[in-house]
């Protein structure tokens, strides 16, 4: 026969999960959600966001969708939020782990950009030179960037990823 601290570990454990996913659920009701759009490319070093072209290649992590472009041209990562957060920032991560924080001006929202048919979402501007402490090349060719979105009443962090081919 279990004892009442084995149930109560037992319920606690199949309850916790479910009561999480009410939380997560209620948060997408109400609009406060990032979701990862892809990634524009710029075709040469440089170039003005809307010269910058769709990424037509990727493939899947797990969860995480990889683009794969010219990154050290430079890139856009569109995210589209439900409903306008309070803020949005990001950071970008290499292979490595390395991290570094998005400059605020690089993190672009609705109308602020000119990334090509993309006016309604958020634009995160990444240049290889903004990030001199993060690798990126032979051995590490894959970036990670995640915005961070705060509402009233949630949070959310949304991420997508870049391939250098």
């Amino acid at each position: 026969m279990p004892s009442r601290a084995g149930l109560v570990v037992a319920i606690l454990g199949t309850l916790l999960p479910w009561v999480g996913g009410c939380a997560e659920a209620r948060q997408n009701l109400r609009g406060e959600f990032v979701s990862y759009r892809g990634a524009w490319f710029c075709g040469k070093p440089g170039c003005d966001e809307q010269k910058m072209e769709r990424s037509s290649q990727g493939h899947r992590e797990g969860d995480l969708t990889v683009n794969h472009g010219k990154v050290k041209n430079g890139v856009a990562l569109v995210f589209s939020a439900g409903k306008a957060p309070k803020t949005l920032t990001a950071s970008v991560k290499d292979c490595k782990g390395n991290t570094a924080d998005v400059p605020g001006d690089k993190v672009k929202a609705p109308g602020s950009h000119a990334v090509s048919g993309q006016s309604d979402a958020w634009a995160v501007i990444v240049m290889p030179e903004d990030y001199p402490g993060l690798e990126l090349g032979k051995s590490c060719k894959t970036w990670t960037v995640t915005t961070h979105a705060e509402w009233d009443k949630g949070k959310w962090d949304q991420a997508g990823a870049v391939e250098q081919n």
